[in-house]
Parts: C-alpha cells; structure tokens; sequence
C-alpha cells in the first residue's frame, strides 16, 4: 500500500500541481487563456448613487482590453471606457432621464481609463503587481435645490484628467479558473468646466476616484464575471460624493 501511495504521487502529484499554473490556463483552443484572450465583452448592470441628486440604474453592454503576462518583472495592462455603455444605456433611457428633477454625471471621458502593472511577486499561482492608473473622467451633480447664486453645479464638477498609484493580484483557483483581484485611487486635475448653471469655486481642492473590483475568470469556455465599486470622493468644502457598482458578465476573445 505505502508503495502504491508513493507510486500515484510521483505519477499524478506533479502534474496536478503544474496544471494549476498561470501557464496552463487552456482555452480549449491551444492557447493560453490568460495572455491571449485579451479582448472582453460583457453585458453589464450599473447603479450611480449620490449625496445631493436621484439614483438611476440599468443594463448595458461594453467592451474591456486587457493585456496579461505571468513572469516577474513584466507588464500588465487594462483599458475600459465607461462612456460606451453609458450612451447605450442613455439612448434606450432617454425619456425616463430627461424627466428627472436632477442630473448626475459619473464616468469616463474621451480616454477612458488605464492601468499599468508591473508583477512585482511571480510564482505558479500567485501574481502581486502594482503600478499605476491615468485616464479621464467626466463627473457633474446637477442639484435640485439652487443656493443663493442660483447655481445648480457646484465643485467638483467637470471634465478631469487622473494620474494615481494601482494594484492588483490574480490568482489561479484551480486549472481552469482564475481570479483578479485591483484597486486604484486616480487624483482629479480639471480641465474642462460644465456648461450652463454652474458655480465655480476657485482653488477647489481636487478629488479622488477609488476603483475596487474584481473578476473570476474560466479558460475552458472563456467566460468571466466581475464587479466594481468606484467612490468619487471630494475632498473641498461641499463635500459631494457619489458610488458607482458595475456587475458584468461576459465573454472572452
């Protein structure tokens, strides 16, 4: 018995062990799921919540890049623009929005968002890798009730370039499954001002954009599922806010 015990390791151990590798991440199509299927496209739920306007949310579709190596040492990087989806998502909406009391604005601009990772810890299974995040965003909380100005927009409003620290882990779970894991906080630099009912505060401090998500991933069918959470936080005197939750589900090329 001890033989056969010793036997079934040597023969079955290892290869348990390497199969559950980034590296033998199959696709089913004799390539490696994790460095090759780079284009995602996902149907997707997003709910906007914020301090001073209406709550809305719906179904859209949209599409991610994303570009993954496994060594140390090596770069990552992912690419989505929220502004795709959210025109689909207005274009099927337009009546019910248009007949709201408020307005409020959260999501990408013309460059969309990008992260760059550099995998600091390799192993198998386990990739650790920060770096950093730049990108646009486009936020406005267009308020019900006017201050004594008359003003409807008040700061932090506008088009925003970002620049900010990232990082993210993946993990293979078994040899067809894996999970990413990311955060990234992008710093506010305005360059663009809303049109209209607007009141601008000079020297308004700038805010911050926190992204924290996740996906699961499986190699065999190239499906993924995923959630984000994104937080404006307004670090000025008004003290807005607002909460972003994108749930996706899609389909990897």
């Amino acid at each position: 018995m001890k033989t056969f015990r010793t036997l079934f390791l040597v023969c079955f151990l290892p290869g348990s062990i390497f199969a559950q590798s980034f590296g033998g991440l199959d696709n089913n199509k004799g390539d490696n799921a994790f460095t090759e299927n780079t284009l995602l496209v996902f149907a997707r739920y997003t709910t906007v919540s914020a301090k001073y306007t209406e709550s809305y949310g719906g179904f859209t579709v949209n599409l991610r890049l994303r570009k993954d190596k496994y060594e140390r040492g090596e770069w990552c990087w992912r690419f989505e623009n929220s502004t795709l989806g959210d025109l689909i998502f207005l274009l099927f909406n337009m009546e019910e929005m248009d007949g709201r009391k408020t307005e409020q604005a959260f999501g990408n601009g013309f460059l969309g968002s990008h992260q760059f990772y550099g995998n600091l810890i390799a192993t198998d299974r386990l990739l650790i890798s920060p770096g950093f995040s730049m990108g646009d965003y486009i936020f406005a909380s267009k308020r019900e009730n006017a201050d004594s100005t008359g003003a409807r927009i008040l700061d932090p409003a506008g088009y925003f370039l970002s620049v900010g620290p990232a990082f993210k882990i993946s993990y293979v779970i078994t040899e067809k499954l894996w999970l990413d894991g990311y955060a990234y906080y992008d710093i506010g630099f305005q360059v663009g001002k809303p049109s209209g009912e607007y009141n601008q505060t000079k020297g308004y401090e700038r805010p911050g954009f926190l992204s924290i998500g996740g996906d699961i991933h499986h190699a065999g069918t190239r499906l993924f599922a995923g959630a984000r959470l994104m937080q404006m936080i307004d670090n000025g005197a008004n003290k807005d806010s607002a909460t972003r939750i994108d749930i996706s589900f899609g389909y990897m090329f």
